[in-house]
Formats: structure tokens, sequence, C-alpha cells
């Protein structure tokens, strides 16, 4: 029996924060990754987690085991990527976090060429407007908008947008348009969500300064925040591009132009590994292709005008 038998499934167990995650990301079923776990401990003699029905909590053995254990798991991790990169190939399960204000039609193209050009890759795209943990959410990657304020994750940007505040037309014929940031004060802001987790308490600003709002309401959903702007509910922030086709009839107007709004960066971003998996480094340089070949076209499209 190797003296390291147990260790992966108990580390896999303390990054997933349950039996239940942990037995997701390994493909195994909980009974079984529940009876590795005991034969782990009843070898060591020890108690290693204290398990609840709510939450999962490391005994004083079990916290001097982990990173132990996690540098192990780790070294065999990176031994058998890079082995498995020896002939360049992307293979396995490949688990991404992607916004779900993506639009669909696009992205399911992309995925679509994607797998064709890599078949050994199997995809596990999650859509969520969650910031998630990529290490304790088991994910590979993910395309994320805005900020990247986690200092443990590689940022590579592959494009951007520009954040608007816009309101229906007849909207703002019954409120009034405001003329500076002070009138906010007296509209209905329907805000989204800071790094999906917080309803916003702030707008940015062009100057890259922000300034206080008061939520009427609150999504983390864009396109469900452009569609209550649509039924004249408020005053909402979404991405240029997602409005471009309501600015054109003229049903929404831009808010504050010049004043209100901000540059956002489109990044993938992943764990700072120092053997990047080929079927990662697939996948980023995949998508960065396709994010600029739609920047060059929006381009073109601009000069032409």
């Amino acid at each position: 029996m190797s003296a390291a038998e147990g260790f992966e499934e108990f580390v896999t167990v303390v990054e997933s924060g349950s039996v239940t995650g942990a037995a997701d990301r390994l493909g195994l079923p909980r009974p079984t990754l529940s009876r590795r776990l005991a034969r782990l401990e009843q070898r060591l003699g020890v108690r290693l987690l204290h398990r609840t029905t709510r939450r999962l909590k490391l005994t004083p053995h079990g916290e001097r085991l982990y990173p132990k254990a996690s540098r192990v798991v780790q070294v065999a991790r990176e031994a058998q990527a890079e082995v498995q990169r020896l002939d360049g190939v992307p293979r396995g399960s490949l688990r991404v976090s992607v916004p779900d204000g993506l639009p669909s039609h696009v992205f399911a193209g992309w995925m679509s060429e994607f797998v064709r050009r890599y078949p050994e890759v199997s995809l596990e795209i999650v859509a969520t407007a969650v910031h998630v943990d990529l290490v304790a959410d088991g994910f590979d990657v993910a395309l994320r908008g805005g900020e990247v304020e986690d200092p443990s994750l590689v940022r590579r940007s592959i494009g951007h947008g520009v954040r608007i505040a816009v309101a229906s037309a007849a909207y703002l014929q019954r409120y009034g348009t405001p003329a500076s940031l002070e009138d906010l004060a007296s509209h209905r802001c329907i805000v989204g969500f800071h790094a999906g987790t917080t309803p916003e308490v702030r707008w940015p600003l062009i100057t890259g300064a922000t300034v206080p709002v008061t939520a009427f309401m609150a999504t983390n959903d864009m396109y469900l925040r452009l569609a209550l702007a649509k039924r004249d509910l408020g005053i909402v922030m979404v991405i240029d591009s997602v409005a471009a086709a309501d600015l054109a009839t003229g049903e929404l107007v831009r808010v504050l132009p010049g004043v209100l709004g901000r540059r956002e960066m489109l990044s993938l971003v992943y764990v700072d590994r120092t053997f990047l998996e080929p079927k990662v480094r697939a996948f980023i340089e995949f998508v960065s292709e396709r994010i600029n070949e739609v920047l060059v076209a929006r381009k073109a499209g601009s000069d032409g005008r």
C-alpha cells in the first residue's frame, strides 16, 4: 500500500469544501470517496475531518497533514500533466466559467469549432454572473469581465467593452433626464452585482471615480436589467454592445454620456501554475483569436461608416 494512498481524495475534499463537490471533481461516486477517506483515517489512526450535513472542518491532525499532502498531490498532478504534454495534444476534461450574459449564439458557434478542432477535450461550461473561485470550485479557466481582484490568478486581457448608463425614452419623459450626477439621487437605478455577489452601491465614472447610487432594484443578469429598462422601470448600466440595437432605434437613450461609464476589460483568467496544460493553453489561444476577429470586424465596420 502506498504511503500517499488517499491523499488526492483528502486534498480534493478540502479544496472543494465538501465530499460531494470532491466526488464530482474526481468523477467518483460519493460513497466510494467516503470509503477511501475512511480507509486513510483508519490507516493513519486519526480523524482528519469533522463532517456534518452543513459543513466540513479539518481536525488538528487534518490541518497538519493537509499542506504536506497538498504538495505531494500537486507534484503528482504536475508530473502527469507534463508527461501528457509530451505529444502536445490537448486532451481531458476542461471546466470553464463564462459570464451568463455572454451572447449564446456566438459562443455556441465558437465552442462547436473548438471541439471539432480538439476532439479529445471534453468541455464543461458553467455560465454564472459570480466570479467563481477557480481552485475551490475546480475550474481550469474563466472568461471574466471587469476587474480581476485575486492576485493568485493570471490574467490575459483579450478585449474590452464600455459600460454605459441607459434608460427608455418613455422613462426619461416621465421622470426627467438627469443633467448632473446629483440628479441620480431622485431617479430609479437598477443595479448589477459587484463580482456577481453583492448589489452595487456605486457606479463608475469616465474619470475613474465613482458615484453613490441607491438601488431601486438589483439583479446580476445584465439582459434582465436591459429588459427592465425597456419596460420603463429605471436607469441601468450595461455593456454598450448589448444596448446598441435599442440605442439605434431610439427605444433606449444614453444617460449622462461622457460622465457615467467605464471601459471594462474582458479577460481569460487561470491559476498560475508552472505547467500550463495543453487543453488550457489551447482554449486560451482559441478564444483570444475569436475575440480578436470580432474586434477587427467591429473596427472595420466603424471605419466604413
